[in-house]
């Protein structure tokens, strides 16, 4: 695996035509997990898929789209199309440096461009590369599923606070305040295009939702051993 800590000639001379870029967010994870929770996790994803790729894993994008969230003070959030812009130019200057295969990595679903036409459209600009993007949704309901969580999730729940637990648990803060059941409080609140709140603060003031009290480390260690091969499948599967 390469990374922005090699140098051009090492890049070169490595003669690998694979990048991996993650995709992350600054945005409100409730009050126990940080704003940087989707950009690590992304950059976990990514890196692991660099690794069995031995591709570049390029520095993670810390900012999306998070306009959802922007009622909560720390969030930062880029428009659709700015997002959209800054994906097009970092594949296009991968595509200039010779590289031919790109995968994408978001762990925020807010990122919809990320699972828009915007790969379909890269590739028919560029004759001969490929973009692969992770199926975030499906990976991460099976692997909850195999670690035992089946809480109801939408954001900053126990799925995602074990996750984070497995990896940083000194970012993970006590005292988390659940939300439990939060597609039960969405009838009569404005949604996106994907059924969540337009303005996460009006459904629940603190930012969860779901139950983050539940998580635990030994949830998230089980979360990472289903989920990261299953990240490496679905990869794979679209760059071959």
């Amino acid at each position: 695996m390469l990374t922005w800590e090699n140098t051009w000639t090492e890049i070169a001379d490595a003669g690998v035509r694979t990048a991996v870029l993650p995709i992350g967010a600054t945005e409100q994870h409730g009050t126990n997990l940080p704003l940087l929770t989707d950009t690590l996790l992304a950059e976990v994803v990514a890196a692991a898929i660099a690794r069995d790729l031995n591709a570049y894993l390029l520095p993670a994008l810390p900012v999306g789209s998070s306009a959802t969230h922007l009622s909560f003070p720390g969030t930062l959030s880029l428009r659709h199309e700015t997002l959209a812009a800054v994906i097009t130019d970092l594949v296009e200057s991968l595509v200039a440096t010779g590289f031919d295969r790109v995968a994408l990595v978001s762990m925020h679903g807010g990122n919809y461009v990320v699972w828009s036409d915007l790969p379909g459209r890269l590739e028919q600009a560029h004759p001969g590369l490929r973009v692969a993007v992770l199926h975030l949704n499906r990976l991460w309901d099976e692997a909850s599923r195999a670690a035992g969580i089946l809480t109801d999730e939408m954001h900053s729940g126990e799925c995602e606070a074990s996750a984070l637990a497995a990896l940083r648990p000194d970012l993970v803060r006590p005292g988390a305040v659940d939300f439990p059941e939060p597609h039960k409080h969405l009838h009569g609140v404005p949604v996106t295009q994907t059924g969540f709140p337009q303005d996460v603060r009006q459904v629940s003031p603190l930012g969860a939702l779901g139950e983050p009290s539940r998580g635990s480390k030994e949830k998230g260690e089980r979360f990472w051993q289903a989920f990261l091969p299953l990240a490496i499948a679905n990869i794979r599967e679209q760059l071959s």
